[in-house]
């Protein structure tokens, strides 16, 4: 039997960090176990145009990268390649990645000219807030103007959590399900076997407690209110890990303390290695996050996890058996429950382990790949 062809269009993807790329890469990879899969993304880094990762194609298209990359435009020509390629190559299936990005937008319209039955997934679950009120008043009419285009061209919306789907409520769109973002477990194996490694590269005592914080660097994610906290922690040999790029200079009153370490970004296949050896996971976000990458991953490895209750957190956190989930902004209360899990390394272990079991039985993705295969057979594939 011929296997299907599928393309997903997704404006970021790795080399570029983040949680879309993470997942757009790690669907790929699993749906490409039993289907050719083609990737159209933005050449955000300035890599080649085209790479082959196992039976997924990547093609990085020219664009204007935006906003450090974050928000990549596409040049005139990238639309010319996908053209090619769906006159050449046309794919059964598709998958569309977010509603912000002109080549999601683009992705449903000319998806809809040819003919391709396609979905598209949300992954927020709340507003982009820009920091400048004119900049965020032009970037919400951009939204809302990219989203009526896209509504208007019949497919199924779904999104990686229930709170993406109520979120989708409000530009009128009512969303048919979740494909949740998830993780590999073999992407752990290596690091649990044998964890430490990490802490040795970096001269951290092993009867040390170590909190970590990934994502990047800016007041929204919550760094500061982790850093405060951090600083009225009591106990011995306790080091926070922060790993992720950004604005630098909004951390530098913590630069020179010995006690953390602040990586820069690092690779997803450090990552694991990191949270192998980390015992409290930390993301204080201001942000409503649609289901957090770095939550799962940290779950995944058995940390306790401290996090902001709201969006898709919830649906990986539903209860204190599993992490706790505090309002965002409140350093006191951020550093009163940090504190108790440092106190109570018994408690800790016990949600890590029940934090693990429950990601491991539902946010696999194997189980998303299960979920996409549901969603083509809607569509009458």
């Amino acid at each position: 039997m011929e296997r299907r062809h599928i393309v997903i269009f997704s404006a970021l993807y790795m080399p570029h960090l983040g949680g879309v790329e993470k997942y757009s890469q790690s669907l790929a990879r699993e749906l490409s176990k039993d289907s050719r899969v083609t990737v159209f993304c933005m050449n955000t880094e300035g890599q080649g145009d085209h790479v082959t990762e196992g039976d997924v194609n990547v093609y990085f298209l020219p664009c204007f990268p935006l906003q450090n990359g974050r928000f990549p435009v596409p040049k005139p020509s990238a639309y010319r390649i996908i053209e090619k390629f769906l006159r050449q190559d046309p794919p059964d299936f598709a998958i569309v990645q977010c509603r912000f990005y002109m080549l999601s937008c683009y992705g449903c319209r000319v998806l809809q000219r040819y003919g391709i039955s396609f979905i598209q997934i949300e992954h927020g679950a709340g507003d982009v807030v820009m920091p400048d009120p004119v900049v965020n008043r032009i970037w919400h009419m951009y939204d809302d103007l990219l989203t009526r285009i896209e509504k208007r061209i019949p497919h199924d919306f779904y999104a990686v959590s229930h709170a993406g789907l109520k979120w989708l409520e409000r530009y009128g769109i009512r969303g048919v399900g979740v494909i949740s973002n998830s993780v590999a477990p073999e992407d752990f194996s290596e690091a649990l076997r044998d964890p430490g490694m990490w802490r040795r590269e970096h001269n951290i005592p092993d009867d040390a407690v170590l909190i970590t914080f990934s994502g990047r660097i800016m007041k929204e994610k919550g760094i500061i209110d982790l850093l405060e906290a951090f600083d009225g922690l009591k106990g011995d040999h306790l080091y926070l890990a922060v790993a992720g790029g950004g604005d630098m200079e909004l951390v530098r009153p913590w630069k020179e303390r010995e006690n953390i370490r602040f990586t820069g970004q690092i690779s997803f296949s450090e990552m694991p290695r990191l949270l192998a050896d980390t015992q409290i996971y930390c993301l204080p976000s201001h942000f409503t996050e649609g289901k957090p990458t770095g939550v799962l991953e940290a779950g995944y490895c058995g940390n306790a996890v401290v996090s902001t209750n709201s969006g898709g957190t919830l649906e990986i956190i539903p209860d204190e058996r599993y992490g706790r989930l505090i309002p965002s902004g409140d350093v006191p209360l951020l550093r009163e429950t940090l504190q108790d899990l440092i106190d109570h390394p018994e408690k800790r272990a016990a949600m890590g382990k029940n934090l693990h079991d429950r990601i491991d039985k539902y946010f696999t993705w194997k189980t998303a790949a299960e979920d996409v295969r549901a969603a083509m057979e809607r569509t009458g594939l």
